[in-house]
Order: C-alpha cells, then sequence, then structure tokens
C-alpha cells in the first residue's frame, strides 16, 4: 500500500518521507530518493537525456572524496551507477546517511547540472527562495533524525505528473 493514501488524511508523516519529500521539493532534478533500510543508505536517481556514455562515476566520485576530506568525514557507502538505454542515462547514487549531509546533496545536483545543463531531466521546480532555505533545513534535521535512528521500513518517493508520491518497499 502507497504511503500516500495513509496520509492524505493530515496524519503525521514519519521522518523518512518527510526527507524525502523535502529532498523531491528542494531539488526538482532528483527523480527518485529510496530509503535502503538494510544498508541504511540513500539512492537517488537522476534522468539525462541525449547521452552516448556517461562520466557519472569519474565526475561525482572525485568531487565527493574531496568533499569529505575537506569536512573530515569518512564515506561509508558511495556507489555511483549509470544505465544507458537508447539515449538515456539513468544515473543512481548510493550513499549512506550516516555521513551524509544536506551540502552534499547540493553538491550533487550542482555538480549534474553544471555539467549536463539542459540535458539533466528536471521537473517544474516553481518554490520560492524562502521555501527553499526551508526545505533544506528540513533535509538537515531530518537527516540529523535518521542517522540516528534507523528508519523502520525501506520507502521510495518519486515524481508523478507534479506531485510527489512516497511508497514503503
Amino acid at each position: 500500500m502507497g504511503v500516500y493514501s495513509q496520509y492524505k488524511h493530515r496524519e503525521k508523516i514519519p521522518d523518512g518521507a518527510e526527507l524525502l519529500i523535502s529532498i523531491l521539493l528542494r531539488y526538482p532534478e532528483v527523480g527518485s530518493v529510496h530509503y535502503c533500510q538494510d544498508r541504511h543508505a540513500l539512492r537517488f536517481t537522476f534522468v539525462v537525456t541525449n547521452v552516448q556514455e556517461s562520466s557519472g562515476q569519474d565526475l561525482l566520485l572525485p568531487a565527493l572524496e574531496v568533499y569529505h576530506n575537506l569536512e573530515g568525514t569518512e564515506m561509508q557507502i558511495c556507489e555511483v551507477d549509470c544505465k544507458h538505454e537508447e539515449n538515456v542515462c539513468i544515473l543512481t547514487i548510493t550513499r549512506d546517511v550516516v555521513s551524509m549531509t544536506q551540502n552534499e546533496v547540493g553538491l550533487i545536483v550542482d555538480i549534474l547540472k553544471l555539467h549536463y545543463a539542459q540535458r539533466l531531466v528536471c521537473d517544474e521546480g516553481d518554490l520560492p527562495e524562502e521555501e527553499l532555505l526551508v526545505q533544506e533545513e528540513m533535509i538537515d534535521e531530518m537527516l540529523a533524525t535518521i542517522k540516528q535512528d534507523d528508519i523502520d521500513k525501506s520507502v521510495v518517493a518519486v515524481r508523478e505528473e507534479g506531485r510527489v508520491l512516497v511508497f514503503k518497499t
């Protein structure tokens, strides 16, 4: 059963689902985000069009390593995978929750936007600047919460026709 249907009556949304929703609201370039309970990790999916080959790994892994060296932290899980189908690349980034920050999510998105430009599929993000900052704060808070307390189930948030839907997996 989809989480969306459980919460349409204004019940409190669990922190894990709220984190995924905030990530998709703040970063319209993220196609979906999945919390993997067994790995205590987040898996981000991006779609890039008109790509013959992707340098996703060559592009992101060194940047994330430098970022974590500067922050004095160590990544436990950092995986980048590219799957090609015709002229579309599905770029998947899996990161452990323990060492991840909201700034890192922003860095990943900024690097992909810079490298792929108009080829990075992006939902129409029309949130005002104030709301973007609120979403960043919520992402920080929710990441801090789930670093300490594991989410009790795997969940995925996806975009569909301008909406964010969250499902238990």
